[in-house]
């Protein structure tokens, strides 16, 4: 029987040391990029000294412009009285003394909510004129691969090549190596040029089920009489009589609804372009215009009288 009051003792002894541990640390949970207020990943931080760090989001270049004291993201100090979130119970001391007692903060930018606390006024300016004197450990270099990390949006046009890795539409979808980039890059071409042809395969199938399903009906009406405007509708020109006929084409339902899917998938496609452009990597911005530029040398037929669709690929329906 005294087996259980022992083992009982040192599972609590063990979860007491378990949730010291986690409450005496940052709350990742509520911090925010100083730069854009986005959630942090835990692993992209520099740590500071007195048990302190900057984190950032995934967005590509946003720790390093925070590590650097060139672009001033640090601010002046200013007094505290307590630790707000996310370091109500986060165990820090002053980076310059080590002293436990924070009387003042320096806040990372005007986004976010991450701050460098310190013991007096003194040992802020100190931090605010050299932060990089107080940082701990190296600063991450390039591992030599590809690209590290990984980011769905670039903070500008760059090439991700020894830098950030391109997150590609879904969460494992990153392109950290030299074959998974040129995949991806021919991919999106080919993505391109298949929107161009689908396009022109919509119009064909619409101008195809008009022809061969569509019922039609006609009427005759005043020359000065309003009539349906569609792309269904044939205008034959007015009589000397001041009368007009309109002849109106409607589909089927199926064929309403294989239109409306075929017209959903270009959606889709084109949405997924427009994101890839919004990546802000150059290489693939390249992909997705050279592919658009392929499929309508292919399919665009430049010699109609006017030509179809869209110049924004979100929208070239």
């Amino acid at each position: 029987m005294a087996a259980f009051p022992l083992r009982w003792l040192l599972a609590l002894f063990v979860w007491t040391c378990m949730f010291g541990a986690v409450s005496a640390d940052q709350d990742l949970r509520e911090t925010r990029c100083p730069l854009c207020d986005m959630d942090v990943i835990p692993s992209l931080n520099q740590t500071i000294k007195g048990n302190q760090a900057i984190y950032a989001c995934e967005m590509a270049g946003h720790l390093d412009t925070l590590r650097d004291p060139a672009s001033k993201i640090l601010r002046g100090a200013v007094a505290v009285t307590a630790l707000d979130v996310p370091y109500t119970n986060a165990g820090m001391a002053c980076p310059v003394c080590g002293k436990t007692e924070l009387k003042y903060a320096l806040p990372w930018g005007n986004r976010g909510n991450q701050k460098i606390f310190t013991c007096s006024e003194e040992h802020a300016h100190l931090i605010a004129a050299n932060q990089e004197a107080y940082y701990e450990g190296t600063t991450p270099s390039h591992s030599g691969e590809f690209c590290d990390h990984a980011s769905v949006m670039f903070d500008g046009f760059q090439s991700s090549i020894g830098r950030t890795c391109v997150k590609l539409w879904f969460q494992p979808w990153v392109l950290s190596s030299g074959v998974s980039y040129a995949l991806g890059f021919v991919g999106i071409v080919l993505l391109g040029i298949f929107l161009e042809w689908f396009g022109e395969y919509r119009e064909g199938m619409e101008e195809l089920f008009i022809r061969n399903y569509g019922i039609t009906d006609t009427s005759n009406v005043l020359a000065d009489q309003t009539y349906p405007k569609t792309a269904m509708t044939t205008l034959i020109p007015s009589t000397p009589g001041g009368i007009q006929t309109v002849t109106t084409c409607t589909l089927p339902t199926w064929c309403t609804v294989a239109l409306t899917c075929m017209y959903m998938l270009a959606l889709v496609v084109g949405y997924m372009i427009m994101l890839v452009a919004m990546v802000y990597d150059s290489g693939l911005f390249v992909a997705c215009i050279l592919g658009l530029g392929i499929g309508f040398y292919l399919f665009k037929d430049t010699e109609a009288d006017s030509m179809s669709g869209n110049i924004d690929p979100c929208c070239s329906t």
